[in-house]
């Protein structure tokens, strides 16, 4: 008679999200953590305690629409005030100058601008301020904090892939709408590709 070995379960590793059998994980403060992971697991522990996956709270489509017409807001507002200071005297320079391509530069203005105001957010405060008005926050898939590449790479693929080009971006935001609708962690494609969540914050 052959004597079946029991196999052990598959799981996720709490600080990397990799997958591996139980033997190679270790449990702490109700995570498993592989051993590569486990000092820097600890050190964040200590630090102030990493939020689990398991603990996240993940924003639906709804509040986070809300969030981004709060910063439509905030950001169209003070820029419809420099535009309508300053736009009649650049028209006329552009007349007088017949500069081509003048509204592609007053896009390429808007673009840095949101660049600033939207990448410095996400690094320093993990949200913007429509999305601190919804109480929301954007965090990587075990609840740590942006760094700079990934602020900028979120920017980029929802503000300029997703957005930015006319007619695809219908289809690409539908897409990413109804991705974020159906998907267990409320991810949009941006999110996806940057391995990024939108949650709810703690109180």
């Amino acid at each position: 008679m052959i004597q079946q070995t029991p196999t052990q379960p598959v799981l996720a590793c709490a600080q990397c999200r990799r997958t591996l059998g139980q033997s190679d994980l270790v449990p702490i403060a109700g995570n498993w953590v592989c051993c590569d992971c486990k000092a820097a697991f600890l050190s964040r522990l200590v630090a102030g305690g990493p939020v689990t996956a398991s603990a996240l709270q993940y924003a639906g489509v709804g509040i986070r629409f809300g969030a981004r017409f709060v910063d439509g807001l905030v950001f169209t507002v003070p820029f419809a005030i420099v535009a309508f200071l300053l736009l009649p005297n650049m028209l006329r320079t552009a007349a007088a100058s017949r500069l081509p391509g003048f509204n592609g530069t007053f896009l390429l203005v808007a673009l840095v601008f949101g660049l600033f105001y939207e990448v410095l957010m996400l690094r320093y405060w993990g949200a913007t301020l429509g999305k601190m008005a919804c109480g929301l926050k954007v965090v990587r898939a075990d609840g740590s904090s942006l760094d700079w590449g990934v602020s900028f790479g979120r920017y980029f693929m929802y503000n300029v892939v997703i957005c930015a080009v006319p007619f695809v971006n219908w289809i690409l935001l539908i897409t990413t709408a109804i991705m974020a609708g159906t998907d267990e962690q409320k991810r949009g494609l941006h999110d996806r590709v940057c391995d990024t969540r939108v949650i709810y914050k703690r109180s």
